[in-house]
């Protein structure tokens, strides 16, 4: 259509400019210009035109001769168009904090004592590792034994420490698990809140474009929802990579202040999508908000009905409300030894 519309005009402007055809002086009739195609030449300036060499950098796409000039160049290839406008943010500029989590290594304790056992959800021990490394693996939720296995978190339980943990499948999960089964991949996973990024959304984020990798590549800013974290809350991400050390190679570039703006439905990280379809369908029509409000408290270990650890802890009214009756308490006796006085 386009190509019929500039043959038009081509054929109107060459028609006036012609001036009288005929030594009567008549004034010659316009000559509309037959769309092209194979039952009628092309008119000379858009033969000209597309002969022209500003048109050979131009991959045709040999398969597809639709609407093709009559032997000039087909039809371009149909792909995708990258462009910095697409995408939705999450939230104004900068305002998710990025931080970093990773493996503990049993290897980095071995000169320690081993003084504490740890214990799978069945009570089978798993071991006696270092009191450090114990603490590590508490925060991060993954560790890396001496014997090859893996370690992650499962839960909380009654007995050992309060918190037990699971042998993983090497060959499924090498170097974690995260949240609906996810395995967890360096610089590319992130720990999320999910009330507000659903598990397996993959995200955009400007600020890790052209990060340096340990391996010398660069990160072209995409990552992916694939765990969760109890200290993940709302506007946070945790990114996984994998060491200390190369915690320490990435802070480095952020200069120990990093706060970014993640974009979701962006098309150039759509090929982090390599999950189970159904599952990502699932994570994101689930409200994450009613399912957390739903989920029963926490049994503390002294074996209280119900009452989560949290519940021990004294609210802003409970305190003013104590602080009261201390205060009229005070203003009873200091009135009962005035009138004895």
């Amino acid at each position: 259509m386009v190509r019929f519309i500039v043959a038009l005009i081509l054929g109107l402007g060459l028609a006036l400019l012609s001036g009288p055809g005929s030594a009567r002086g008549e004034i010659p009739a316009l000559r509309i210009p037959i769309p092209p195609g194979p039952w009628a030449p092309l008119p000379a300036a858009v033969k000209q035109l597309l002969d022209t060499p500003r048109l050979d950098f131009i991959q045709p796409n040999e398969a597809d001769s639709t609407k093709s000039p009559h032997g000039k160049h087909p039809k371009i290839d149909l792909r995708m168009k990258v462009k910095e406008c697409c995408g939705y943010p999450l939230g104004e500029a900068n305002q998710f904090k990025l931080t970093f989590y990773w493996l503990a290594y049993e290897s980095e304790y071995a000169n320690e004592p081993y003084l504490v056992d740890i214990y799978t959800r069945q009570g089978f021990a798993i071991g006696r590792f270092p009191r450090t490394f114990v603490f590590e693996l508490k925060l991060e939720g993954s560790a890396m034994l001496r014997d090859g296995r893996a370690l992650n978190y499962d839960g909380r339980c009654q007995y050992g420490i309060g918190i037990c943990f699971q042998t993983l499948d090497m060959l499924e999960h090498p170097l974690g698990k995260g949240g609906q089964g996810r395995a967890l991949e360096p610089y590319r996973s992130v720990a999320v809140d999910p009330r507000f990024v659903p598990l397996g959304t993959p995200l955009y984020i400007p600020e890790l474009v052209g990060m340096r990798l340990p391996d010398g590549g660069r990160h072209d800013g995409c990552v992916r929802a694939d765990d969760t974290g109890g200290a993940i809350k709302r506007h946070e991400l945790d990114f996984f990579v994998e060491s200390y050390a190369n915690y320490k190679f990435s802070d480095e570039q952020f200069w120990g202040n990093a706060h970014v703006t993640p974009y979701v439905e962006e098309p150039r990280c759509s090929y982090l999508r390599r999950f189970d379809p159904a599952v990502d369908r699932r994570s994101e029509a689930t409200d994450w908000t009613k399912l957390e409000a739903a989920r029963p408290p926490i049994a503390s270990k002294k074996g209280g009905k119900g009452k989560s650890s949290d519940s021990k802890k004294p609210s802003l009214k409970k305190d003013s409300q104590k602080l009261e009756k201390k205060a009229k308490k005070a203003a009873k006796l200091h009135h009962h030894h005035s009138r004895k006085g």
